[in-house]
């Protein structure tokens, strides 16, 4: 099993996306965890960024930088008419890749932003066109991880549908990079109106990155309704652990766990009441039991 497992540092400690010293330390206790080869992450911005890098460069994980907008930081608009917000949105993205490639990461994350639902198609162009700017600025060895979200329940985002998302990963690779790959969320896959099943089928033969959650949608009045990861099994959520496991043998079945190369992360909060560290014991042991079934542990 070729696989490299990982955890995604601020869903398992929420305060870390509002409070800097949280962040640090936090970054510092997840280097330290033996139960994890990988880490989705990122670096506070300024002065801390450069203890961060250390804790990081020194922690030794595997890095999957996340790009995406930081708390105190107004929203990037990659996709907007205003040339100048594009431009913003573009000067962003590339810190954020800058730090990443300071850490040696070779699989960088990243999100569309708004939609603009009155020219949703030009949106769409205007995306294209800022990534493949992006795209001349990746160095060799090193992969873009696309993640779509929902476009009509929460987030509502440029690119949220499947197939299309798809689409636009197949005319990126077209146009001459062939290092972009798709992200499938558990927690985003019902709330793009996908299933398990479906996002396989119509993702599968671009998947380059997996996170493994949970979502709640059948609940609006939940404080947790929409893209907020909450740990398997929560009140109204769509998934148990037994769906995650489900889950992991489709992703051997596709042959994604044995591919080189292959991350997958866990995505979600910590169970109720129940630590951090515990929450990811628990996440772990799912992981090994789908791994048991297949007979690879």
């Amino acid at each position: 099993m070729k696989t490299i497992l990982g955890v995604n540092h601020m869903w398992l400690y929420p305060d870390a996306m509002v409070n800097a010293e949280a962040h640090t330390e936090t970054l510092k206790r997840l280097c330290a965890n033996p139960l994890i080869d990988a880490l989705d992450c990122w670096l506070w911005r300024g002065e801390r960024s450069r203890e961060e890098k250390r804790i990081l460069l020194d922690g030794g994980k595997v890095i999957n930088y996340n790009i995406g907008d930081r708390f105190g930081e107004d929203i990037a608009l990659p996709s907007s008419k205003n040339a100048s917000d594009r431009d913003r949105a573009y000067s962003l993205m590339m810190r954020e890749i800058e730090y990443g490639l300071e850490l040696g990461t070779k699989k960088i994350v990243f999100g569309s932003g708004p939609d603009d639902p009155t020219d949703h198609k030009g949106a769409q162009q205007r995306f294209f066109e800022l990534i493949m700017k992006v795209t001349e600025q990746i160095p060799d060895g090193v992969e873009l991880a696309f993640e779509p979200t929902d476009w009509d329940i929460h987030k509502r985002f440029l690119f949220g549908p499947l197939d299309e998302t798809v689409d636009f990963i197949k005319r990126v690779r077209a146009s001459g990079f062939s290092r972009l790959g798709l992200l499938i969320d558990m927690c985003h896959v019902p709330i793009i109106h996908e299933t398990l099943e479906s996002a396989i089928a119509k993702g599968g033969d671009v998947l380059n990155h997996v996170h493994l959650g949970n979502a709640v949608i059948k609940n609006p009045e939940s404080v947790l309704y929409g893209d907020c990861h909450p740990a398997w099994s929560y009140p109204d959520s769509e998934y148990t652990e037994a769906d995650a496991v489900r889950f992991i043998k489709m992703l051997y079945a596709i042959g994604y766990l044995d591919k080189y190369g292959a991350t997958v992360s866990f995505e979600m909060r910590p169970y109720s009441n129940t630590s951090a560290e515990k929450s990811l014991e628990k996440f772990v042991s799912v992981w090994q039991k789908g791994l048991s079934e297949l007979g690879k542990d």
